[in-house]
């Protein structure tokens, strides 16, 4: 009973985690307070001075947010972003002296996501190297290089197991290219 409940819990956070990302908003932040997020993040300011401010979105931006005024210390207003583009604001009370420009990105795509987790093993190897490839993954092309970035080797990619037998005892990388992106992992040779 006590592990199902575990189970429940952590699946019940695992589902309602997101990305917030905190700016503290008083007189003192400026007019660059800037960020850079991806889509479905938030963005939570949180009041730390007993004047009055809001968050307004500006003519020009992606998405329209606005707070409303607020004076209480520790208020808080949280907007989670779904669109990519960018989000100039202000605070609508100090226009000349709070404000910044939120930049939203698209998220990582599931090829992408996949890509980053390519796995290698066993790391350090002696004779070959094991590729840990997500379904639906389709890799064209793996190359070796040596620390210096001088190319060792680079074929069409034929399968998980790479032969590395040939190589001397050091660290590599190994560049990893589907049709339109690639990722660089190190590993060591024995």
């Amino acid at each position: 009973m006590k592990t199902f409940l575990l189970l429940f819990v952590l699946t019940s956070w695992g589902i309602q985690a997101q990305t917030i990302h905190d700016l503290i908003w008083d007189t003192s932040v400026g007019t660059s307070l800037n960020l850079t997020i991806k889509v479905g993040e938030t963005v939570r300011w949180t009041w730390t001075d007993n004047l009055r401010h809001s968050v307004v979105s500006q003519p020009g931006s992606s998405e329209s947010f606005d707070s409303e005024e607020f004076t209480e210390i520790n208020h808080v207003f949280e907007y989670t972003f779904t669109v990519v583009g960018t989000n100039p604001y202000i605070c609508g009370v100090h226009t000349q002296t709070m404000g910044g420009t939120i930049t939203v990105e698209e998220a990582l795509s599931d090829k992408e996501f996949s890509l980053k987790n390519i796995s290698l093993s066993p790391n350090p190897a002696k004779d070959f190297l094991t590729l840990n490839i997500p379904n639906g993954l389709d890799l064209k092309t793996v190359t070796i290089y040596n620390i210096l970035g001088k190319e060792i080797n680079s074929t069409p990619y034929l399968g998980s197991k790479i032969n590395i037998s040939n190589l001397p005892s050091g660290m590599y990388l190994l560049k990893l290219n589907t049709s339109n992106s690639s990722i660089t992992k190190r590993f060591f040779k024995h």
